[in-house]
């Protein structure tokens, strides 16, 4: 390099530069001041005063322009220019002006585009710089620092791409984003004490370095200056730690400490959440920040149809509650620029390694399963489900709800950190008509041992009527709320994405949860039993019915047959083998307690005994399990019984009216507690379900026996802690139709999820399905079998309960009419069960209009007297 290129360098690329960047940062210091001083009141006063001063410069301007002196002044100026102008020595004076003018143009014209080049440079790139210190609440020197240094190891951050790190470029920037904040934590006085200054910017006296305190500080800033921080975004996990070096003295050491407290919760970052207040570690060096948060680059994509919507859309509107459509189209550039961003080569080849597996890795379950799903169901018989209110499919409910939930984060986060939760946003799902914001916890995070008071404040806050449900497990608090978009669920879906290996016979599906996996009910010698608990109206019905078809749609009937009981209805009736939608898989003619109670007595008493003969049976052949007993004697196999149970506590209510005698050879709780003891090995399960989960309902000598527990919504906190023990889930605060939780895996993997809804016509047309596949089967016992192995010649004798039953009992919604037309049509049937539920529930009996109620009742007391006689 010769010397004309070297001052070339320097003065058109390296002076020009570093006076711009100087500039520049004069520039940041007095806006940074301006900042500092502005007060509203003191631009108003300013902005009056100069408007005063320019009024009245102003007319003091026209006054004198007005004066007849001042324009014979302005003539004889102009004529005294032009004589002077048009002299020899005017005339020299101009030329040589002029010289210099050209020489001075010349000069400008050739360095202003190279000052201009460096101030379009730097000025740009310096104003990003500051836009973006701004928003990181840093100097702009320190911001300048992070990006400057980010940008010269770039080529050495995009090789670690090649050994596994999933975002390096994030991880180099916030480790060193993060010392700066510290620094900028720190008071001033700090790094004055290591310039060699006191509070008042006075330098210490020759040979002094201050006094102790002002020792300390310099000791406490020059452990600040010497912080490490390291965040490391691999293997599905992002951690940071913060180590800020201890020093030798213990005063110091709790300056140092008082210094750093609390500046954990000032530390926000994507998937980082220090705790408050930083851990004396001298084994790793001294004062720790760290943070261990779940993180999956492939999981930021896959959403790229999502960012887009309509911004004129009504629901966009500010009078239709939106925000607006210039708030709309913002929220669509910023989706997807944050896409972009996340855009990194190991985002997608985790996207597409997710995706392969998910379309083409082969089920698994079949290696170690005992059985293999059927696939018996015709699944065409089904319709696709939409939402009934405005006719979207799943589809597009999904993508309303998430845009929906996702505009809520930001208030979620903050109604936590009002109750001092603060976590790492980590996922979002929605389902059903809720949405679960999950978020990591801190590691001295400090959680209420009641949730109920936070869930009210959430509510509060939030503003809705609804009450969130609250979750904390496995360094995780995930809040549950009603997203306001419902998003149906189907019921293809879930038999098509079922495991084709099962362990168990009776495996059948509860619904799926929000990430559209399934939640399995599956009975065997792990779980024998389970009870469900749901409120009237919120779907408890439904969700058995996807239970029972579900688990036919795996089995064949030589496999397992399922008994039908329900205490307070008819909901069953449909599931008989002599009607015209017949099921192969029912055992025996389904059993209505409110208007057959000696039937439903006779169906538990006949599975008890069948338990009993089992067990002698196995006992016999040398066999404990039903299993086993299939396998040494294959001919003589027996199949599994599910016997369900809807509403069984008004059952067992009825035991009250036996007398001591009955009650010891009928009682119902006896039974119950007897199969759900003994059962378990012979291959007879119970799905025991009631509305409500309350004491007094449920007798502890049954729910001790059975584990398994779904809940849907229950009416009151206590039945929460029933439904549901030790989970302290609060089921009574769900909302939703389907929507419950299950704990069938372990109260500490408690799974929650939403039904999908078959309706009457859709269950009679897979009825007939089945019935086409395996063909008509008669029951195994028929109601006169069952009666007269009960009750023997009493049955005989008395014919007490050889009456005809209605084809269909009414229900509750049953007309006045109707029920008078069943009681002519089965008189002795009305008169046996003229006290039932059948009566004592009917919605019109108990009409809330007293005069109304009094004349159905009379109705109905007169027509079963009229039967009588």
């Amino acid at each position: 390099m010769n010397s004309n290129e070297f001052y070339t360098i320097i003065f058109q690329w390296v002076l020009p530069f570093a006076t711009m960047i100087g500039l520049y940062v004069l520039l940041t210091k007095y806006l940074n001041s301006v900042y500092e001083r502005m007060d509203i009141e003191i631009i108003w006063k300013r902005v009056i005063q100069i408007a005063i001063v320019i009024g009245l410069l102003t007319v003091g301007w026209y006054f004198i322009t007005h004066q007849e002196w001042f324009k014979n002044a302005v003539f004889y100026t102009k004529s005294g220019a032009e004589w002077v102008g048009n002299t020899e020595q005017a005339k020299a004076t101009g030329q040589f002006v002029n010289s210099y003018w050209q020489r001075f143009l010349q000069f400008l014209l050739f360095w202003i585009p190279v000052y201009f080049r460096a101030f379009v440079v730097v000025w740009v790139i310096s104003t990003f710089i500051y836009i973006r210190s701004l928003m990181w609440r840093v100097s702009f020197i320190r911001g300048a620092n992070i990006i400057v240094s980010t940008a010269l190891v770039y080529p050495f951050l995009s090789l670690k791409y090649l050994f596994g790190y999933q975002t390096p470029f994030f991880d180099f920037l916030q480790s060193r984003l993060l010392i700066a904040k510290l620094k900028e934590n720190l008071n001033d006085s700090y790094f004055k004490a290591i310039q060699g200054v006191d509070d008042k910017g006075q330098k210490f006296e020759s040979g002094i370095g201050g006094t102790v305190q002002i020792q300390r500080y310099k000791a406490t800033a020059i452990a600040i200056k010497r912080t490490r921080a390291k965040v490391t975004t691999a293997g599905g996990s992002r951690r940071a730690e913060l180590i800020t070096k201890n020093s030798r003295e213990t005063d110091t050491d709790k300056l140092i400490e008082q210094s750093l407290q609390g500046f954990g919760k000032r530390l926000v970052a994507p998937s980082i959440r220090f705790q408050d207040n930083p851990i004396l570690n001298a084994d790793r060096g001294g004062f720790v920040f760290d943070s261990d948060v779940s993180y999956k680059a492939g999981d930021e994509l896959g959403s790229w149809l999502g960012i887009f919507s309509n911004p004129l859309a009504d629901g966009e509107k500010i009078s239709n509650g939106g925000q607006g459509v210039f708030h709309a189209i913002k929220n669509l550039y910023n989706g997807v620029f944050r896409y972009m961003l996340h855009l990194s080569p190991v985002a997608v080849s985790e996207r597409l390694i997710s995706r392969v597996k998910e379309l083409f890795t082969p089920d698994r379950t079949l290696d170690n399963a005992k059985y293999v799903a059927q696939s018996n169901l015709d699944l065409s018989l089904i319709p696709k489900p939409v939402d009934p209110e405005t006719g979207n499919d799943k589809e597009a409910q999904m993508k309303i709800a998430m845009n929906v939930a996702q505009e809520r984060i930001s208030e979620v986060t903050n109604a936590l950190n009002i109750f001092n939760i603060s976590g790492v946003f980590y996922k979002l799902r929605v389902g059903g008509n809720t949405a679960i914001y999950e978020y990591t916890l801190t590691r001295d995070a400090d959680l209420p041992n009641d949730f109920r008071k936070l869930q009210e404040g959430l509510s509060q806050i939030l503003k809705t009527n609804d009450l969130p449900i609250i979750e904390a497990k496995a360094g995780k608090i995930s809040v549950a709320m009603v997203n306001g978009v419902n998003i149906p669920v189907d019921f293809r879906d879930m038999i098509q994405n079922r495991k084709k290996g099962m362990n168990t016979i009776i495996s059948g599906m509860a619904g799926v949860d929000a990430l559209g996996n399934n939640i399995y009910v599956e009975l065997g010698d792990m779980l024998p039993h389970i009870m469900l608990f749901g409120a009237t109206g919120f779907g408890k019905t439904v969700t058995i019915f996807n239970i029972a078809y579900s688990i036919m749609s795996a089995v064949d009937p030589s496999m397992l047959r399922i008994q039908y009981i329900d205490g307070k209805g008819n909901s069953f009736e449909f599931m008989r083998n002599d009607r015209n939608h017949p099921n192969p898989f029912t055992y025996a003619q389904p059993a209505n307690a409110s208007g057959d109670i000696e039937y439903a007595r006779a169906l538990l008493k006949h599975f008890e005994r069948e338990t009993r003969r089992r067990i002698e049976l196995f006992g016999e052949a040398g066999v404990s399990k039903l299993a086993v007993y299939n396998q040494k004697f294959p001919d003589k196999a027996l199949y599994e019984i599910l016997v369900i149970c809807d509403e069984f506590s008004a059952i067992t209510d009825l035991d009250k009216t036996l007398n001591y005698e009955d009650s010891v050879e009928y009682g119902t709780v006896d039974t119950f507690e007897y199969i759900a003891k003994m059962a378990r090995s012979v291959g007879i399960h119970l799905l025991l379900a009631n509305q409500t989960a309350r004491k007094e309902k449920v007798p502890g000598r049954i729910t001790a026996n059975i584990a398994g527990r779904v809940s849907l919504k229950v009416n009151e906190p206590i039945e929460s802690d029933i439904a549901l023990p030790d989970s302290k889930i609060p089921v009574h605060l769900i909302q939703q139709a389907g929507e419950f939780y299950s704990t069938l895996n372990g109260i500490r993997n408690a799974e929650h999820g939403n039904s999908p809804f078959l309706s009457d016509d859709t269950m009679n047309d897979l009825n007939d399905s089945l019935t086409k596949k395996f063909g008509a089967r008669d029951y195994v016992v028929t109601r006169e079998e069952v009666m007269r192995e009960i009750y023997g010649d009493k049955f005989k004798e008395e014919e007490a309960y050889n009456y005809d039953v209605p084809d269909t009992i009414p229900n509750a919604e049953a007309s006045i009419d109707e029920l008078v037309e069943t009681i002519s049509k089965y008189p002795e049937w009305a008169v046996a069960n003229k006290d039932s539920a059948v009566f004592t529930r009917n919605k019109n009996v108990n009409a809330d209009n007293f005069k109304e109620r009094r004349e159905n009742k009379k109705i109905i007391q007169d027509a079963i007297k009229r039967v009588t006689k």
